[in-house]
């Protein structure tokens, strides 16, 4: 783009004449508007919504985007973000400002005021290029500034905007360049097209609107196609757009789906309601959004002015003429940009609507200066142009005069307009300084580099969680440099007020507290008071024994609000989460009692993740000796923890490691009736066989080419030991001496194959072998020397990573089937018949299970995700 400009450029000359010519009256009316627009859009702005102190909570979204794709990544012109492409140009464009001013709202502001002067004064320029009349402009200039839509949007934010002034912009430079033949406004025309494209989703409105005109303008002036001037400006604005437009066009080729997701999601449903197939609404419901959009007086799907109209009624006497003058005199893509965009809300239907209309509102104000443009060239007949003139002059101030007290009552007040969010950018701001270390800050305040972590400060000495009461991507915004999405997980991510009942609140707290991983800081917890989230602070201020309360709070536009603050010192943060896991499963039941409960007593059934006794990471097998104590197989602590039948923590076997009696990656764990323990090491490929202390007594490396990731582990009534060698999709059978006796099985889905076997159990009266054939779906069943006898569906399984095991009764006639992937057992009969499912008694409840065992009318269900165990009473 730079070249292309570059290589049309006048000489120095012609750059000191055209300079020169700039030095006239015109130029002195031009800068006349362009001042009154920055004095009226400053009018009242201490008490306007707009003051510095609000946004918009879509604008927290396009700046928590600039922060999360833009900043510190390669560029690309768009990114997919949830359900829409979210093009870049924007955000570039507003890195800008805030690189240069501070990140921070007034910076924001004025980069969102500096393209809306834009569109302002290139829509001065169309008209004054169109009609050359100072009188037609001016009015022109009075419509656009006092044009409540276009005046409340100046400070919103979106990408729609920076469209409306590309687009301006370029039909500006289009006109200049097809009119004098310059290269340069012709470049610059292409090159604001190929932006305007590049910018946002209406983008594609301002391009139909030219491909749509073209041909128009083509069969009306045929003659000048013979020129060969005319072919070449339009090569030459050809290539302006294909050299701005090029990234664009590359993402929208190789990203095709991605970027026509959202709107085509529109198109699709408004096509089926045409047609009258089934489909959400049908066309009446468009038809009546689009009239309410338009003409209902409290429309409330009008997010920023619901009590206005995006057009004042009188204005239509103004618009509707202009209309069909600017078709008369074929200046078609004015028509058809005031109109497209309509079409599109049309289409769309639904409410939030009006900012697809953002590119029509310089269109919808060129066509009214038509009629104004049309009532001067009356002059013949000054009778009817004196009363026309009087009737637009009358017609103006009656859409001028309730536009003007309309914008300037909503002045008067920073919270005249809910969604310029006052209160959420505080309670933002207010929290920053808690996360970043001040744990009683001042009165929130604009700061120069409020979106970023704040400087000169010490790292804090917590990790703080936040539960408040409305603020959703502002305070993600705030919050971002700090991980956000960890801090605000304490609420799912969300504002409670709105879109969270107290049960939801309650589960993201539990949830928040239960996955967090301590590392070397202390842990504030955050509650605002609010009658949503009293019951809960209540609950947690049973454990308050484990550390200290505390109240902050902030007073901000008449509002104050207060917060609960519970701190939870580093060494008691295992003992809280063991305790917040015992806690009820709606906040209404009566806390447990606490007190009776040791301090220093850690469960199996409590666990927890980390290399503490009784806590686990990722465990993934269990076992029950004679004793009825229970092992555990820590996987990725590389040991074997041991229970006792209570679930209290006894010791622990093995360390990691790759000698002898030094463990891995332990899986599955079986105990012979002697009390030895044979581990399946599945990362060092191998099995050992322990003593019952723990002590290492031998090592198996199974039959060629070696075991490769065994798994899991039974023992049959002839205390044969069977291992799931998972890498080879076999079957070993050894001898308690460790000879391999029998091997079974190869990859595949036919009878006697597997497909990453995971499990193997034994029935003692029977002898049968049961292997958990997960990626096939089914158990098979084999007699003990891996003859196949037949296989259970079992179409639950079959996710990866399921972990499947199985536990057999052969007393009461029963096979017990688990998967991490499922939160409940299933139950068959031995003859493989499903007859139901089991899971524990609430408010335990099953979070990945990954193996099982049998002892004393118990199922015990161990929980890799939770990393603790269940227990069943069967």
């Amino acid at each position: 783009m730079f070249f292309l400009l570059c290589a049309f450029l006048p000489d120095p000359h012609g750059l000191t004449t055209g300079f020169k010519s700039l030095i006239k009256p015109k130029t002195a009316f031009f800068l006349f508007w362009i001042l009154f627009f920055v004095v009226s859009h400053l009018w009242n702005f201490r008490t306007a919504p707009w003051n510095g102190d609000a946004l918009f909570d879509e604008s927290g979204n396009d700046l928590g985007y600039l922060k999360s794709h833009v900043i510190g990544h390669p560029y690309q012109a768009a990114w997919f973000h949830g359900i829409i492409s979210r093009e870049t140009l924007f955000h570039y464009y507003v890195w800008g400002f805030l690189k240069l001013f501070g990140f921070n709202i007034l910076s924001y502001e004025a980069a969102l005021f500096v393209i809306w002067l834009t569109a302002f004064v290139f829509t001065l320029l169309l008209v004054d290029l169109f009609f050359g009349s100072y009188i037609v402009t001016s009015v022109t200039a009075l419509i656009f500034n006092f044009l409540p839509f276009a005046f409340i949007y100046t400070f919103v934010g979106y990408r729609y905007p920076i469209t409306v002034a590309l687009a301006v912009a370029s039909l500006y430079f289009l006109h200049l360049g097809f009119r004098t033949t310059s290269r340069v406004y012709l470049s610059l025309g292409g090159i604001a097209a190929g932006l305007c494209l590049a910018s946002s989703i209406p983008g594609k409105q301002y391009l139909l609107a030219l491909v749509i005109a073209a041909p128009l303008y083509a069969v009306f002036y045929w003659r000048s196609l013979k020129r060969s001037v005319t072919w070449t400006s339009l090569a030459i604005v050809v290539y302006g757009f294909l050299a701005a437009a090029m990234p664009i066009l590359c993402y929208i080729i190789f990203r095709h789906g991605d970027y026509t997701y959202y709107e085509g999601t529109y198109i699709r449903d408004f096509w089926h309601a045409l047609r009258g197939t089934p489909a959400p609404h049908d066309v009446r419901y468009y038809v009546t959004g689009l009239w309410n959009c338009f003409f209902a007086a409290h429309f409330w799907p009008r997010l920023l002015f619901p009590d206005f109209l995006p057009i004042p009624l009188p204005y239509y006497w103004l618009l509707l003429p202009g209309f069909v003058l600017a078709l008369w005199q074929k200046h078609f893509e004015v028509v058809l940009l005031a109109t497209l965009p309509v079409v599109g809300v049309f289409i769309s239907g639904g409410p939030a609507v009006e900012q697809r209309l953002l590119l029509a509102i310089p269109f919808w104000i060129i066509l009214m200066s038509f009629t104004l443009a049309g009532l001067l060239k009356l002059r013949p007949w000054p009778g009817v142009q004196v009363v026309l003139g009087v009737l637009a002059g009358l017609i103006l101030l009656d859409g001028l005069v309730p536009s003007v007290r309309y914008i300037y009552s909503k002045t008067k007040s920073p919270f005249a307009i809910h969604y310029y969010a006052q209160h959420q950018v505080a309670v933002s701001r207010f929290l920053r300084h808690v996360v970043a270390g001040e744990e009683h800050p001042g009165p929130p305040r604009l700061e120069r580099d409020e979106f970023n972590r704040i400087k000169g400060i010490p790292d804090p000495t917590y990790d703080t969680f936040i539960c408040q009461n409305d603020a959703y991507s502002i305070i993600h915004l705030f919050l971002h440099d700090y991980d956000d999405a960890k801090i605000l997980s304490f609420c799912a991510g969300l504002p409670f007020v709105y879109v969270m009942t107290e049960q939801d609140v309650w589960n993201a707290n539990k949830k928040a507290i239960l996955s967090y991983v301590p590392g070397n800081k202390d842990l504030k917890l955050i509650w605002e008071r609010d009658p949503k989230t009293e019951r809960i602070i209540r609950m947690f201020q049973s454990l308050r024994d484990l550390g200290t309360e505390d109240t902050i709070s902030f007073s901000f536009g008449g509002r104050l609000r207060t917060f609960y603050v519970l701190n939870i010192g580093n060494k008691n943060i295992r003992q809280f989460q063991n305790r917040v896991r015992a806690l009820p499963a709606t906040p209404g039941a009566p806390p447990p009692q606490f007190s009776s409960l040791p301090e220093s007593a850690t469960t199996m059934f409590e666990g927890g993740k980390g290399t503490e006794k009784g806590e686990f990471d990722s465990p993934t097998g269990i076992a029950v000796d004679g004793s009825g104590n229970i092992l555990v197989a820590d996987t990725n602590n590389g040991r074997i923890e041991k229970f006792s039948p209570r679930g209290v923590f006894i010791t622990s076997l093995g360390a990691k490691g790759t000698g002898y009696g030094q463990l891995g990656g332990p899986n599955g764990i079986a105990i012979d009736r002697a009390g030895n323990i044979y581990v399946a090491d599945a990362s060092k490929h191998r099995v050992q066989k322990l003593a019952p202390a723990g002590t290492f007594l031998d090592e198996w490396k199974g039959p060629q080419p070696g075991l490769y990731g065994p798994r899991r582990i039974a023992i049959g009534p002839d205390d044969s030991i069977y291992v799931v060698d998972q890498g080879h999709a076999r079957i070993v059978k050894f001898s308690p001496d460790g000879q391999v006796v029998a091997v079974w099985g190869s990859k595949g889905n036919g009878d006697g194959q597997f497909d990453d076997p995971t499990s193997v159990a034994v029935d003692p009266a029977s002898n049968k072998v049961y292997v958990a054939d997960p990626r096939n779906r089914r158990i098979q069943v084999f007699d003990s020397n891996g003859n196949f006898l037949t296989e259970w569906v079992i179409p639950e399984w079959g996710a990866p990573a399921g972990f499947e095991d199985m536990a057999v009764d052969s007393k009461n006639r029963r096979l017990y089937a688990s998967s991490a992937n499922m939160q409940a057992v299933l139950i068959f009969d031995l003859n493989g018949t499903r007859i139901g499912s089991l899971t524990p008694k609430p408010p335990d409840k099953l979070d990945g299970p990954s193996a099982l065992a049998l002892a004393n009318r118990k199922l015990y269900v161990l929980n890799m995700a939770g990393n603790r165990v269940s227990e069943i009473d069967l």
